[in-house]
């Protein structure tokens, strides 16, 4: 699908031009959990086996789709990182232009076409977007497929043709295969169809039947495939994420969604000018579909508790269905109006892409790719390291060591762990609650890194595992601590944020025979 209107095009051109100047200012960020996807990526396009340790089978990954993308980047010869930020590149290209054509469908009349450029460009400087291109993660590939879904069923809606509805049958579900909780917002988007007032019962229910139930076909047998191989229903990111008490996934969602409200003034000024419409019974069908898939989605990040990673990473996906939204609110508007309120939300978005200082390689990234790099120089090969950063010092580390991930995202026995006790400062950040360390133990590691990738002393203990391990006598008798001093090149230091240089690093060695 292309878009074939001449103002449009230029939206879209002029959307690139902006999009890559915000490429540029943030052109030194990368996150350390996309580390842990490119070494699943690695480890599949070296030796055909999706795994984190060789011959370990778990599933530590969020996206078969984006682990399965990049390994055949990297089969094709292109380094981890470039092959992770080409997909993310390209993925943000195909939102700006499946938001082109969603706009065209939600505002089709020649008058309203300031509106839809607006609309284009409030997405295109939208800076989580451009920051998560960049990031290593699925997230912008994700709101691709979503938006590729959602034009193709605004589309359906004018035309009725069942090849859009197919259309958006197909990216619906490689949404679901690039993240399972994409399912939420499809089954949101399934349920605004049935509430629309347009065509028969009976159209309506076949019409969500397709879009909802082929990709739910596609999440069963990916269950299955799951379960026969890992033996787990859901990936361990959920286990070590979301099986947490409500309480306390209440208490960091709701926080999380408020400042992605005040993050992205696109789908505050959607959401809440959609509600005010919908409760005068002034909203349009398409915007009554829009706002039940959104609202689904944000009900159900608050159930999960946010995320610790910046830039509004778990919202990013609602941007362009918030900004569509926004443009069918405004529809129902007096033009000039409605073109003032969708122009208001647009310049706070560019206002935000300005203010938004530039945003470097994630310290957790950036500290644990210079000790990653300094494991794999000095430390013997063949050794078990237990650690809580599993993305870029495993990654670099390499040379055959087998790691422990003593966060649970890429190991089932912490990962599943109930009742879960908190007694370290960092367990109150999303991802970081579980641990286990008399689990760690009892694999009686050769190295143990307590806290964060540059370590600290046991006695000061970030997370769960290192809390519980300085209780446990077998740590105090079997393991002494070390301190090495890390130089660094300039070149690399200028990617992350200010650290000492050399870097102090502080990690345990096991003493007694195992």
């Amino acid at each position: 699908m292309s878009v074939q209107f001449p103002t449009d095009r230029i939206a879209v051109v002029v959307g690139w031009f902006l999009f890559a100047v915000l490429l540029v200012k943030h052109q030194a960020f990368f996150h350390d959990d996309a580390y842990i996807t490119l070494r699943y990526a690695q480890n599949l396009a070296e030796t055909g086996q999706i795994q984190w340790n060789p011959g370990e089978w778990v599933e530590g990954y969020t996206s078969v789709m984006h682990v399965a993308l990049v390994g055949l980047l990297i089969w094709f010869g292109l380094p981890a990182v470039v092959s992770s930020q080409i997909l993310g590149l390209a993925a943000a290209l195909a939102l700006l232009e499946f938001t082109a054509i969603a706009a065209r469908s939600v505002a089709p009349n020649p008058e309203r076409k300031a509106a839809r450029a607006l609309a284009i460009l409030g997405v295109a400087v939208s800076s989580p977007i451009a920051i998560w291109a960049l990031g290593g993660l699925e997230t912008v590939l994700v709101a691709a497929f979503l938006a590729g879904g959602l034009a193709a069923l605004l589309r359906y809606l004018q035309e009725t043709g069942l090849s859009s509805l197919a259309i958006a049958s197909l990216a619906f579900s490689c949404a679901i295969l690039t993240r399972l909780d994409a399912s939420v917002f499809i089954a949101g988007a399934g349920i605004g169809l049935l509430i629309a007032r347009w065509g028969s019962f009976g159209q309506k229910f076949r019409a969500a039947l397709l879009i909802v139930g082929v990709p739910a076909a596609v999440a069963f047998v990916q269950t299955g495939i799951r379960l026969s191989i890992y033996g787990e229903f859901f990936p361990l990111t959920f286990y070590a994420k979301a099986d947490l008490p409500i309480s306390q996934k209440l208490s960091g969602g709701i926080p999380y969604v408020l400042q992605g409200f005040v993050d992205i003034p696109l789908l505050s000024f959607a959401v809440i000018s959609a509600l005010v419409l919908w409760m005068g019974r002034n909203i349009s069908e398409q915007a009554k579909l829009l706002l039940t898939a959104i609202s689904l989605q944000i009900t159900y990040l608050i159930w999960a508790g946010g995320d610790h990673m910046p830039a509004a990473r778990m919202l990013v996906p609602l941007i362009a269905p918030a900004t569509i939204l926004l443009l069918a609110v405004t529809s129902s508007l007096t033009r000039q109006f409605g073109t003032t309120v969708l122009g208001a939300a647009v310049a706070l978005a560019f206002w935000f892409a300005i203010a938004t200082p530039p945003l470097l390689r994630d310290d957790a990234a950036f500290v644990g790719g210079v000790v990653g790099r300094h494991i794999n120089e000095t430390w013997p090969a063949g050794l078990t390291i237990a650690l809580n950063t599993a993305g870029s010092t495993p990654f670099f580390a390499d040379n055959d060591h087998v790691f422990i991930d003593m966060l649970g995202l890429n190991d089932p026995y912490i990962a599943k762990r109930q009742n879960v006790p908190v007694i370290a400062p960092g367990q109150q950040w999303a991802g970081h609650t579980k641990g286990d360390g008399a689990y760690v133990l009892s694999r009686a590691p050769d190295r143990i890194i307590v806290g964060p990738a540059e370590g600290l002393d046991v006695s000061d203990a970030w997370f769960l595992s290192g809390a519980e391990l300085r209780e446990l006598s077998e740590f105090t008798d079997c393991y002494q601590m070390n301190v090495d001093s890390i130089a660094y090149l300039v070149e690399i230091a200028e990617l992350g944020p200010p650290r000492p240089n050399p870097l102090k690093f502080t990690y345990y060695t096991r003493t007694c025979p195992k």
